[in-house]
């Protein structure tokens, strides 16, 4: 059964709802940004109370680029709602400056580095084979 995914839900929030002047849809996403652990958002919310699957790196990038960019257009927001989209951006902030899972982090040069063999990080969640 194909499930939420986290990724593909915030890249196509910005051109089915930000781009269409729609911006209430997005703030009934905003609930998203609970599940942001050590700076890293799911990739894939299972139904029926499965474990959300948490490996590739984008999902929390695209949210950040998301909830900027609804709050840019989006009249009217409650302040404790702002409060909790502004806190899981900054906590995904604050995870990739550290450094999380996967050895996602900051690199010496500003920019992000990830990986960890064996495991898919790329918004194409494939993996190279090793041993050629």
């Amino acid at each position: 059964m194909f499930t939420d995914w986290g990724r593909d839900t915030f890249i196509a929030l910005r051109g089915l709802c930000l781009a269409t002047d729609d911006a209430t849809t997005p703030g009934r996403s905003s609930s998203s940004g609970g599940a942001v652990s050590d700076g890293m958002l799911p990739n894939r919310f299972p139904d029926q109370g499965a474990e959300p699957s948490s490996t590739p790196s984008m999902p929390a990038l695209w949210y950040v680029v998301a909830v900027h960019e609804f709050l840019a257009v989006a009249e009217g927001v409650a302040a404790r709602d702002r409060e909790a989209l502004e806190a899981a951006v900054q906590a995904i902030l604050s995870g990739y400056a550290r450094g999380t899972r996967y050895g996602i982090r900051a690199d010496d040069d500003g920019l992000l580095a990830a990986g960890e063999p064996g495991v898919q990080l790329t918004w194409m969640d494939a993996k190279v084979a090793t041993g050629w």
